[in-house]
């Protein structure tokens, strides 16, 4: 548990600066380049910024969440509870899940001339705010602190009284667990959908852009 502590803190480092790397092309798009470099930087921006969400994530999720359940004590009382989940939805979800989405949004970008791609970046654009804010509700509202709770009931009565039924049922563990359909329902409504529809707009739009 000790080695892949280690790990989860080093592969922060590389993504870390793959985040800042891709906000450099952020600022290139607003300095003084050639129009096609221009083109190119200001088309392609919603998947930069999807590529920094996953460099965010990264730190977050498989950082700061990754390296607080694996320290050895920490893994002995909780492994399997709602923390472990907490730590994979920010990780999974919050770095291949944006991964994928930023070559889903390269490519849906590249099949479209940019009056096309007008009507689909609104889809984009919301379904990147609302992805990345369902998540992190669903973090904020349920999963860390419903985390917490349960450690701290595995540490005070034992890991058998954190997972039995009456405790995942009950008190405020129970509640974090229904306040967390407001996570869920921002990242389904706000932010799958409108990537969904933008997919399907850019099928039946399909004109490939000058960038191509």
């Amino acid at each position: 548990m000790g080695l892949a502590s280690c790990f989860s803190a080093l592969e922060v480092v590389p993504l870390t600066l793959f985040t800042l790397d891709a906000g450099d092309f952020i600022k290139l798009s607003k300095a003084r380049t050639s129009p096609r470099d221009h083109d190119m930087i200001s088309g392609q921006k919603w998947s930069i910024y999807l590529l920094m969400a996953v460099g965010v994530w990264n730190f977050v999720g498989a950082g700061v969440f990754g390296f607080l359940i694996n320290l050895p004590i920490v893994s002995y009382f909780e492994v399997g509870t709602t923390l472990t989940a907490n730590h994979a939805h920010a990780a999974m979800f919050g770095v291949f899940g944006m991964l994928a989405l930023a070559v889903l949004v390269f490519c849906l970008r590249a099949m479209q001339s940019d009056t096309i791609w007008e009507g689909t970046e609104k889809f984009v654009r919301v379904g990147f705010r609302g992805a990345n804010a369902g998540l992190a509700l669903m973090v904020i509202l349920d999963l860390f602190p419903g985390g917490v709770i349960q450690l701290w009931d595995s540490i005070a009565n034992g890991y058998w009284h954190a997972r039995r039924l009456t405790f995942l049922m009950g008190g405020t563990y129970h509640k974090l667990e229904w306040l967390r359909v407001v996570g869920d329902m921002v990242f389904l409504f706000a932010g799958a959908l409108p990537i969904t529809l933008g997919a399907l707009r850019s099928v039946w739009k399909r004109e490939l852009s000058p960038m191509a």
